[in-house]
């Protein structure tokens, strides 16, 4: 937890903040306690929340979903915490979901499974889904591989948890629309090291181009070896391939890849360029998705008990639903659904270590 900046002497509304600070993950975790610090000291210099300042309790999920759910159960249990955020992981989300419930604690998760959106929308008044949906990231992607870029004949290497499996069935699926479908499809599990039999079944196929839904360490290494191998292909990656993370551990080797970014530090958004602005001069690297969406997840939390007037929970819930053309560092928000609440991304591609935009990506909110 971080130190309030307004008076000690007043009672600091709690956030909680569940995020991966041991293990191949720990990176987000680095990314999002620098963000968080940034949003709290920025929130308290500004007077705080109801005259009150916040201050954002951290504990580690491990990067497992037992490790998600036990950190969860931590600050949960502490009743003066008002909302809490969850990993930035789909998996962690969805096996978090059934504790939101039993606590009634209101909760945003930073997945962007179309699954973890039907949750949200469904099944659990008390989770947001603070994300854009993969489907509307993926089908931009498709469509600029298939129509501008002109390719045909995809190979499919991905990740089999479950945002990446939920990434290369997107993508299949948008091939379909086309007639097109994978030439194959080569799945893998989550620590794998070795890539070298995935890339010669790639190979085997000769396809065209090759598209890849992965977590960062697993993308990096991917993408380090694919072109270690002499794989010289046009590459079409998930959100991240594009992030700072993944740039810094797999570096040149990411050049040319094209993906559809939830975040880039370069991003035309004004609330998101400042955010980068700042994030680079405390901390003198670029500033990550996982910095970016706790910044955003901060900002809703604390405009939703700016309307309630309480950090009750239920009303700090109810108060949610009320915000939409809410603009963040990432993009606008429209929380009147709990799922799909951004409204879209960027399609980048990776030049000189950095991502490139090449068009934005929107999509207007869906009402059942």
């Amino acid at each position: 937890m971080f130190s309030a900046a307004v008076s000690a002497q007043v009672k600091p509304i709690k956030i909680g903040l569940t995020t991966v600070l041991t293990g191949d993950r720990s990176l987000e975790g680095e990314y999002a306690i620098n963000a968080a610090k940034i949003i709290q000291q920025e929130i308290n210099d500004a007077g705080g929340v109801l005259g009150r300042p916040i201050e954002i309790v951290v504990e580690d999920a491990l990067g497992t979903d037992v490790g998600a759910v036990n950190a969860y159960r931590k600050l949960a249990s502490d009743p003066e915490i008002v909302a809490i955020i969850g990993t930035d992981n789909s998996n962690e989300n969805i096996a978090i979901s059934s504790t939101v419930l039993e606590f009634q604690i209101p909760t945003t998760a930073q997945g962007s499974n179309p699954r973890l959106r039907d949750i949200c929308n469904n099944d659990n008044p008390w989770l947001f889904q603070l994300r854009a949906c993969e489907d509307t990231l993926i089908a931009a992607l498709v469509d600029y591989a298939v129509n501008e870029m002109g390719y045909k004949r995809f190979a499919i290497i991905h990740d089999t948890e479950t945002n990446s499996a939920a990434q290369a069935q997107l993508f299949a699926e948008g091939l379909a629309k086309y007639g097109l479908e994978p030439v194959v499809v080569v799945p893998f599990t989550t620590g794998t090291k070795d890539f070298s039999a995935h890339i010669a079944r790639v190979q085997q196929a000769r396809p065209d181009a090759i598209f890849s839904g992965a977590l960062h360490m697993e993308a990096a290494i991917l993408v380090q070896q694919v072109r270690a191998m002499g794989v010289d292909l046009p590459f079409f990656g998930s959100n991240a391939f594009a992030d700072p993370v993944t740039i810094r551990l797999a570096g040149e080797s990411l050049n040319g890849v094209y993906s559809a970014a939830g975040w880039v530090p370069n991003t035309p958004n004004p609330i998101g360029a400042a955010l980068s602005a700042k994030y680079k001069e405390l901390y003198g690297e670029e500033c990550a998705k996982a910095a970016a969406q706790i910044y955003d997840h901060v900002l809703i939390i604390t405009e939703a008990i700016k309307r309630a007037g309480t950090a009750d929970r239920a009303a700090v819930r109810d108060a949610m639903n009320t915000i939409y053309d809410f603009d963040g560092a990432i993009t606008r928000y429209d929380l009147r659904t709990n799922g799909d609440a951004g409204r879209g991304g960027l399609l980048a591609q990776i030049v000189d270590e950095a991502p490139v935009i090449i068009q934005p990506i929107y999509s207007p909110k869906v009402f059942d």
